[in-house]
């Protein structure tokens, strides 16, 4: 999805760690006898495992789509959604919705000039629209019709429990309120679920999170807020176990107090915390606090977003490659995260995170299919 990004944070000291779990069974049994150079070894190969089996599923093939609507090179499209005055409720686009682009000439030509390229076939209390997965993943191809698709199978089906899309403009203000939850299928397997809460209110204030369900158990989300207190977080999690998770939250200076800020990440039962109060990083495991953790901040080449007010900051993150992190234990040894985790792992959680952040098939199929359905729907123009 291509949003405005309009963040307020500062230049956030925070940390990541992801590392090798290639233990035996009895180190599994006694790991509450690990240190914590030991346990964060464990806790980290849960997390890179993760990131390997989410980068090689076809639900990451999905939410990692990038780009326009558009062909390469063509005209870049608007963004229909922040169109004004408008709304669009899951009740106008109930019914089940075939890709049918293709039969005679005359009416192929009137579907491509209309930009409709989809049948109502049946009746549905949800928005529920199939197509062939060659086409649901290069989008611009959607209205095209190419060699070969006639013996394409609609064998990508989006079923939207949930979806709604309002854009108001007038003398108070302008408002956007979207609602998106949606569950993929690709040839009958489920593919993964997709939820997006966006909103943007007459004062400007913006708040999104988005989250995308595996079909393997694993789950990854985003969220940030810009108000007078701004936030961000990333989270990866196996059902329910979180097994990374990075927040920032930030309260601007006013003539009176100075700016605050707090900071925690989450690795398993490890947790790191630090906020505008104190001189230090703070690491707990298992709600215990840690004595002898010395976390430094490596600075970064200088290529990371600015934290100016209006600024999106939400990738000055260490999970999307902002800085590094030198961990010094009690032992006086010392890792530098970057090298624990590996390049590949890393350069893969930031491809999973800034997909979470953009989420271009949203914009790009789902919504472009509903305004397509709405469009139809509203004129009568519908067929079943």
């Amino acid at each position: 999805m291509n949003m405005k990004r309009n963040i307020v944070a500062v230049g956030m000291l925070l940390f990541f760690s992801v590392a090798l779990w290639s233990c035996s069974d009895s180190d599994s049994s006694n790991e509450q006898d690990q240190n914590l150079k030991e346990s964060l070894e464990v806790k980290t190969q849960s997390l890179t495992q993760a990131v390997d089996d989410i980068s090689a599923s076809k639900g990451f093939e999905l939410i990692a789509m990038n780009g326009s609507s558009t062909k390469e090179g063509g005209e870049e499209e608007s963004d229909d959604r922040f169109s004004f005055n408008r709304e669009i409720g899951l009740a106008d686009i109930a019914g089940i919705y075939e890709y049918n682009l293709g039969g005679s000439d005359e009416a192929t030509e009137t579907k491509m000039y209309n930009q409709q390229a989809f049948t109502r076939t049946g009746d549905s209390e949800f928005f529920v629209f199939s197509l062939p997965q060659e086409k649901a993943t290069n989008p611009w191809n959607l209205y095209e019709q190419e060699d070969g698709d006639a013996e394409l199978d609609n064998d990508f089906e989006v079923t939207a429990t949930q979806y709604n899309l309002s854009t108001v403009l007038n003398n108070e203000g302008f408002e956007f309120d979207y609602l998106l939850d949606a569950d993929i299928k690709i040839e009958e397997e489920d593919a993964g679920e997709i939820f997006v809460d966006w909103n943007i209110s007459s004062n400007m204030n913006f708040e999104y999170e988005s989250e995308f369900g595996f079909g393997n158990g694993y789950s990854v989300g985003h969220e940030f807020m810009f108000g007078e207190t701004s936030e961000f977080s990333y989270n990866l999690k196996k059902d329910d176990e979180v097994l990374y998770m990075e927040e920032v939250e930030y309260t601007r200076a006013t003539g009176e107090t100075a700016a605050e800020y707090e900071y925690a990440l989450t690795i398993g039962n490890i947790k790191i915390v630090k906020n505008s109060s104190s001189d230090d990083y703070m690491v707990y495991r298992d709600g215990n606090l840690e004595e002898g953790a010395v976390i430094t901040i490596v600075e970064d080449d200088g290529e990371a977003e600015n934290d100016e007010e209006g600024e999106d900051v939400s990738g000055n993150a260490f999970c999307r490659g902002a800085f590094d992190i030198k961990i010094t234990f009690a032992d006086e040894t010392e890792v530098i995260l970057s090298d624990l985790i590996g390049e590949d792992t890393l350069e893969q959680l930031d491809d999973i995170f800034s997909s979470m952040h953009d989420m271009y098939i949203v914009k790009n199929l789902i919504d472009v299919v509903a305004n397509e359905v709405y469009a139809s729907n509203m004129s009568g123009d519908t067929e079943e």
